[in-house]
This record gives structure tokens, C-alpha cells and sequence, in this order.
């Protein structure tokens, strides 16, 4: 016969009842604000997270050039190596095939000079000859009218 019961038992009851509720609510807002501050830790440790992502970004380009050069420069030195003994190879080449063809100018130079001198001579020979013969011509013609 719990109608029967007296107001004050009741109000007991009751107050038991609402505490219980009053646990019951405080337990779950409890619980929400762990998990609340779990989340908000959680949410720094992202934040501190990408702040570092971010920073590495904004480093990586200048890292990301200063490899590039250093890879560059490194392949670029035994290909200028190499194209500086070839051009090294191919100008010996070119200055022994110089020397042989000013060599062999300077012979045909010589050879040239030499006829030129001969011809010179011959001329100056041939030159004489008929000039003697010229003149002794001359002077056989003019002695045959002076006497004629």
C-alpha cells in the first residue's frame, strides 16, 4: 500500500530519484567533457602537426633547389669533362693537320719561289740574247744601207 504512504516518505523517495538523476545527468556531462578535452588535445596535436607540415612545406622548395643544383652540377662536371678531352682530342688533330698543310705550303712556296727566279733568269737571258740579236741585226741592216 504505497498510496498510504506518508508525504515525507515520499519527498524522500523522490529526492532519491532525483538524485539518482542528477548522477545519472551529471555522469553523462562528465563523460562528454572527457571526451571533450581528449578531442581538444587530440585537435592541438593536429594543429601542432600540420604547423610542422607547413613549415617543411615552405623549406622543401628551397631544399628541393638546392638538390637540384647539387645533382646538377654533379652530372654536369664529367660531361664537361669529357666534352673539354674531346675538344682537347680534336683540336691536337686539327693543329697536327695545320702544321703538315703550312709545312707543305711552305714547300710549294719555296718551289714556287725558286721557279719564279728561274724564269726570272731565263727571261732576262732570253731577253739579252735578243736584244744582241737585235741589235747586231740592226747594225748588219743599217751597215747594208750605209753601204748600199
Amino acid at each position: 500500500m504505497e498510496s498510504n504512504s506518508s508525504p515525507s516518505q515520499a519527498a524522500g523517495n523522490a529526492r532519491t530519484k532525483l538524485d539518482l538523476l542528477y548522477h545519472e545527468v551529471l555522469g553523462d556531462v562528465v563523460g562528454l567533457v572527457d571526451r571533450l578535452e581528449v578531442t581538444t588535445q587530440s585537435l592541438d596535436a593536429a594543429q601542432t602537426h600540420m604547423q610542422a607540415l607547413s613549415d617543411a612545406q615552405q623549406i622543401l622548395p628551397q631544399q628541393l633547389a638546392r638538390h637540384l643544383t647539387d645533382v646538377m652540377q654533379a652530372a654536369a662536371k664529367p660531361i664537361n669533362q669529357q666534352s673539354q678531352q674531346a675538344l682537347q682530342a680534336m683540336l691536337s688533330a686539327t693543329n697536327t693537320r695545320l702544321d703538315l698543310l703550312a709545312q707543305d705550303a711552305a714547300r710549294y712556296a719555296r718551289i714556287a719561289h725558286q721557279s719564279a727566279r728561274r724564269m726570272a733568269l731565263i727571261a732576262v737571258v732570253v731577253g739579252s740574247a735578243a736584244g744582241v740579236l737585235g741589235g747586231l741585226l740592226a747594225g748588219l741592216a743599217l751597215g747594208q744601207w750605209l753601204i748600199s
